[in-house]
């Protein structure tokens, strides 16, 4: 969304439970963090493709930030593939 990734950082530095404890200890699966993930353009693509459509399951989805409206409620500030 439309953020500086403050909430993101603040997660990062938790310190009880870490976040790597966090997801250790839970068994969390991170598909995707666009600060922390490997994915780019095509390969991001395909997977959220695939969440999208069932292939990988998907339990929780974060959305950090403001969803970004932009003039007339077009959108056209926060883009992605195209959209």
């Amino acid at each position: 969304g439309g953020a500086c990734s403050g909430n993101t950082m603040s997660f990062l530095n938790a310190e009880e439970p870490t976040v790597c404890d966090l997801i250790a200890d839970f068994g969390i699966k991170v598909l995707w963090h666009p600060s922390l993930g490997l994915e780019l353009g095509d390969n991001l693509q395909t997977l959220l493709r695939d969440c999208i459509s069932g292939i990988i399951p998907l339990d929780i989805l974060v959305f950090e930030g403001s969803v970004v409206n932009a003039p007339n409620g077009t959108g056209e500030w926060n883009r992605f593939a195209d959209r």
